[in-house]
């Protein structure tokens, strides 16, 4: 039900004139997303070393149910971020599976398993999941997951919260792909300050 009524959500921000969501945008001088937002003082979830051996393709698996403008905008904006050789999308994917003739030993690119399989006939490569969820009124939480194909290993998990109207790019995904890419580059994750009481009693 809250997957339905982000849809619905998000639908109506895009339509707004003023809205800013679900926009692509290139990349500062610093190879970051242009928002004065950070992510969550508690948003690093789970942080393990980034591995090169990540670096040569990165799958952005978001999710089907979601309009193409969603799952656009994330596969577009770890592209912007140009840590990765190549980043792809499910089709591509799909693809890759078909030109290197691996159906029938892959069969299955939505699942780890059949990504896991993947990744013994291609080489090692990172599994990127966004994901997001409308919490009520204006509230939004919003994560990303990286997931190691060769070993099924989950090696970051960022999540990050947001209170807006008129736009969510800023202030809930930029910070949270910063974030991301601040990890890919072997960097730390600048993180908020911890929210006062009263900031925490005005997000509930």
């Amino acid at each position: 039900m809250k997957r339905m009524f982000f849809c619905a959500a998000v639908v109506a921000l895009c339509l707004a004139g003023c809205s800013s969501t679900l926009k692509p945008r290139p990349t500062d001088a610093n190879g970051l997303f242009p928002t004065s937002s950070l992510i969550d003082a508690d948003g690093v979830k789970l942080q393990k070393p980034f591995s090169a051996r990540f670096k040569p393709l990165v799958y952005v698996k978001t999710d089907d149910s979601k309009s193409i403008e969603y799952n656009d905008f994330f596969i577009q904006s770890i592209k912007n971020l140009d840590v990765f050789d190549r980043v792809v999308g499910k089709s591509d994917v799909e693809s890759i599976v078909i030109q290197k003739n691996l159906s029938d030993r892959v069969g299955n690119v939505s699942d780890l398993v059949g990504l896991n399989r993947l990744a013994k006939e291609i080489g090692p490569f990172l599994i990127v999941t966004p994901y997001v969820e409308w919490k009520g009124g204006y509230n939004y939480m919003a994560q990303i997951t990286a997931t190691d194909a060769e070993t099924g290993e989950t090696v970051l998990k960022l999540q990050n919260t947001a209170f807006n109207w008129a736009g969510l790019d800023k202030p809930l995904f930029y910070p949270l792909l910063n974030a991301f890419a601040e990890w890919a580059r072997g960097q730390t994750i600048v993180t908020a300050s911890p929210a006062t009481p009263a900031q925490q009693s005005a997000r509930r």
